[in-house]
């Protein structure tokens, strides 16, 4: 069986309940036909945590949870410069390859890379170990996330369709839900996921106007990150130099961000190692850790939007820096402006 295209409101009304109830939120309650199916322990280095659930049809859902108060998880927000969409991380002499899509020009959010590859291939706990020992071939599987589950389960999505040992010969379908979103890649990685899940009907992003999660990390653009050919090569004299001043503020920048990001990596090396490649890396720690570094801050979201208008908040509410984040909140905007699911 394969999913029906479109956005459906009850399909989003429970997955974003899946959502809030991994992140420990109480005020909603599990929906009705939806049992647990496994509860994935916490997997170190930036302390990942995922849920398997299955409804009364036999469909699955991947649930993806957002960031928690905790700096592993944290960390992983902050590792914001952006890499290349398939490639190897090196550490020491172990290469981990991977692939979130099929356009060269595409690149991803490294902190949310590798918090995906951790979750795809911890060996006890990880997506890939269980789908395999516990979803029956053929199946249907939803993704869902909220927050920085949200940004992770769109790259879930993308390897899952291109990378070598995606369970390709299981035969799965997914439909993809995703709230709250930070931006997972640039603007090549978006139109790669749009083309790939979009323009078939089967994933979405649901966002909030009033949500500053969904407008990180900051994107700056400079004239390197155009689309070639294009007509800025014909510019006057003033207006190059202006461009070229443009283009080395950014390059600068970005050499500061992944300079200061990758020092606090190389601590994590061994133990990223250990992760990736099923604990057969012994006696890395203090080697290097790479991977290949895109030159760009160009971010973008990802999925097809279905866009919310938030409510202001009032009172207590307003002390409260994620009000508008809060999946609960998501749940409330929908089924007042989507309609009564």
């Amino acid at each position: 069986m394969t999913f029906k295209a479109g956005f459906d409101l009850g399909e989003a009304l429970d997955l974003v309940t899946l959502c809030a109830l991994i992140e420990g939120h109480a005020s909603l309650p599990p929906p009705a036909h939806w049992v647990m199916v496994y509860d994935s322990p916490e997997i170190s280095l930036f302390t990942e945590k995922w849920q398997l659930w299955r409804n009364s049809e036999g469909v699955f859902a991947i649930a993806v949870r957002g960031t928690v108060p905790d700096p592993g998880s944290i960390a992983e927000d902050l590792i914001s410069f952006l890499a290349q969409a398939a490639g190897t991380v090196t550490v020491g002499s172990q290469r981990i390859g991977y692939k979130f899509a099929a356009d060269p020009h595409a690149s991803v959010h490294a902190g949310f890379a590798l918090g995906a590859l951790l979750l795809l291939k911890d060996p006890a706990s990880g997506i890939l170990a269980k789908l395999s020992s516990t979803v029956p071939q053929g199946s249907q599987i939803y993704i869902t996330g909220h927050s920085q589950g949200a940004a992770v389960g769109a790259l879930l999505r993308s390897y899952l369709a291109y990378a070598p040992d995606r369970p390709a010969d299981k035969n799965y379908t997914y439909k993809t839900y995703l709230f709250a979103q930070p931006k997972p890649g640039n603007d090549h990685y978006a139109c790669d996921f749009g083309n790939a899940f979009c323009n078939e009907g089967l994933a979405f992003r649901v966002t909030n106007s009033l949500d500053w999660v969904c407008q990180v990390p900051f994107t700056i653009e400079i004239p390197s990150d155009i689309n070639t050919p294009n007509p800025l090569s014909a510019v006057t004299v003033p207006a190059s130099m202006a461009l070229t001043a443009l283009t080395g503020f950014g390059n600068e920048l970005r050499k500061l961000i992944v300079e200061r990001v990758r020092s606090r990596l190389q601590s994590k090396a061994d133990a990223l190692a250990q992760k990736l490649t099923h604990g057969a890396a012994p006696g890395l720690a203090g080697h290097g850790f790479d991977i290949p570094i895109a030159p760009s801050l160009n971010f973008a979201n990802a999925a097809t939007e279905i866009a919310l208008t938030g409510t202001p908040c009032v009172g207590e509410e307003c002390k409260d820096a994620f009000f508008e984040h809060h999946a609960a909140t998501y749940y409330a905007l929908m089924k007042a402006q989507l309609g009564q699911g």
